[in-house]
């Protein structure tokens, strides 16, 4: 009975011996597995650019830059015709590589001694090909300058190697001024285009 009881204990050791064993290369069976992942596929050392706007500006058509010196509006009578009756040329160009919304604000602070109603100048924006003539006041296009400016809507994009001619006008309302004359100095007409992806 003894002999028969040890021999049962051996094949019980033997037994679990075996599962334990079983385990392990089961596990082991399982690293393997995951090491057979395969190794990751990838596009190395890409560069990400953004599309270049750059807006330039002439008053004669043919030399463009970033910045160009203004005019004098001279001689306006409030309540009268805009002025000058021509108007002064302003060309626009897209000289980047995406579509731009175009937009004018003034960046400057104004010097007002006279006390001119801004609210009451109008600055008069006509596109020479055709579209909307605009009625900004002087007052709208200070105001909205930390926001980009006021919307231009002719064209309503300036594609890339475009150019856009407008003639400006300045107007003031016939209660504008208070007084035998008035001087706005340090204007600055900032016009800025929008890349949009159209």
């Amino acid at each position: 009975m003894t002999w028969n009881y040890r021999q049962t204990q051996r094949r019980i050791s033997w037994l679990k011996l075996l599962i334990l064993l079983l385990g392990i290369v089961g596990a082991g069976g399982g690293v393997t597995f995951a090491a057979l992942i395969s190794q990751q596929a990838k596009l190395a050392g890409n560069t990400i650019q953004t599309a270049t706007a750059n807006l330039q500006i002439s008053g004669d058509g043919t030399n463009f830059s970033n910045t160009q010196p203004g005019f004098v509006f001279s001689n306006l009578v409030p309540g009268a015709q805009a002025s000058p009756a021509n108007g002064y040329p302003v060309y626009l160009k897209n000289a980047g590589g995406t579509p731009l919304a175009l937009q004018l604000a003034v960046s400057s602070v104004p010097t007002n001694p006279d006390n001119v109603d801004f609210a009451k100048v109008h600055v008069i924006l006509t596109p020479v090909s055709g579209g909307s003539v605009q009625n900004f006041t002087l007052q709208a296009l200070i105001g909205s300058y930390p926001a980009g400016g006021q919307a231009i809507l002719s064209p309503s994009l300036l594609m890339p190697g475009t150019t856009a001619q407008y003639k400006l006008q300045i107007m003031m309302d016939t209660d504008a001024v208070n007084g035998p004359s008035a001087s706005i100095n340090n204007v600055d007409f900032s016009f800025g285009g929008l890349a949009t992806g159209s």
